[in-house]
């Protein structure tokens, strides 16, 4: 109980050395004092290890943040599943942080948010363990500290900044986005109710930063990147929303681009059906916009094996370019 209690004080007054002080908040990032930092990181961190491992509902929300707590909880329900028997059910072990070498800690300029960084070999699939980055952000709520998510990158294409980790370099932490913390503590999403249509959003989107919501209530951020998300509340027969604002980013290269929705099966055998795209050419100008989309039974028919009638075409958000004609 004494040790209980101890662990308990040492948190708390962790935590007070890092609360926001009073004032207009401050630009860019701060530096914690590390001791301290460590101390909160680790002891938050842990507790929402166990709670994952012994399948603790009450461990896990006490650690985590209401934004990753509703974000998780829409995620299971978007694919119908059981919150929370299905979140626990079947989740593999978080990585101890016993295998990795503390690098520091960076505080947002409100001190509202921390970036802890670590450094260990990982193995990740199928290929041969390499030295990652393993970075975990918090976020300050009700003057307590929550875990929300990690993020964990390879170094072997960086040894510059490998190098400058090892050495105890703490300004590479600013320099890079990767190891940056929130500059604000993520908005919490709103709960969506259970969907009618299993649905996933594809974005291929090299050099360009895509903000949008589905139905008015899944919103999706993409930069310069390839991911699939779940729609948050599933799409639904008939007619449906998306809206979506595209950045080129002119620094980066910017070929071409895919934005597709997909309805997804849930009868074994079955195949997704697309639904919604957007495709552009490199040399095309991307420009978002609002579009609404029906999905028909004709649609939903067509993701089976069997069906023999003819395939029913997405809802194109430009049209599709013409394929030329082969030279004879």
């Amino acid at each position: 109980m004494r040790a209980i209690f101890l662990m308990c004080f040492l948190f708390v007054a962790a935590a007070a050395a890092l609360q926001p002080v009073q004032a207009a908040p401050q630009a860019g990032f701060s530096m914690p004092d590390q001791k301290v930092a460590r101390n909160i990181v680790e002891t938050v961190y842990s507790t929402w290890r166990i709670g994952m491992m012994r399948s603790n509902e009450t461990a896990w929300r006490s650690a985590t943040s209401k934004s990753r707590q509703m974000k998780v909880r829409n995620l299971i329900i978007s694919q119908k599943g059981d919150f929370p028997h299905d979140f626990f059910r079947n989740q593999p072990e978080p990585p101890s942080l016993e295998k990795f070498q503390y690098i520091g800690t960076l505080a947002s300029g409100n001190k509202q948010s921390l970036a802890a960084t670590y450094v260990g070999n990982v193995q990740l699939g199928d290929a041969k363990a390499s030295e990652n980055a393993f970075v975990l952000l918090f976020v300050l709520e009700d003057g307590k500290w929550k875990f929300d998510q990690s993020r964990m990158f390879n170094l072997a294409r960086l040894p510059k900044v490998k190098e400058r980790l090892h050495r105890g370099d703490l300004s590479v932490l600013k320099e890079q986005d990767g190891f940056h913390p929130y500059a604000e503590a993520p908005a919490v999403p709103a709960a969506c109710g259970r969907p009618q249509l299993i649905g996933k959003v594809f974005a291929d989107v090299p050099g360009r930063s895509i903000n949008m919501k589905i139905n008015g209530i899944s919103v999706h951020e993409f930069a310069d990147e390839r991911r699939a998300d779940v729609i948050s509340g599933g799409l639904r027969r008939g007619k449906n929303t998306i809206s979506y604002t595209i950045t080129t980013n002119e620094k980066l290269a910017h070929p071409s681009m895919a934005i597709g929705l997909f309805v997804m099966p849930e009868t074994p055998g079955n195949h997704p059906v697309c639904v919604f795209d957007h495709i552009l050419d490199a040399k095309d100008i991307a420009k978002g916009g609002e579009f609404t989309f029906e999905i028909t039974n004709e649609s939903i028919a067509s993701m089976s094996p069997r069906y023999t009638g003819s395939r029913p075409q997405p809802f194109h958000a430009v049209p599709l370019r013409k394929k030329p004609a082969s030279a004879k």
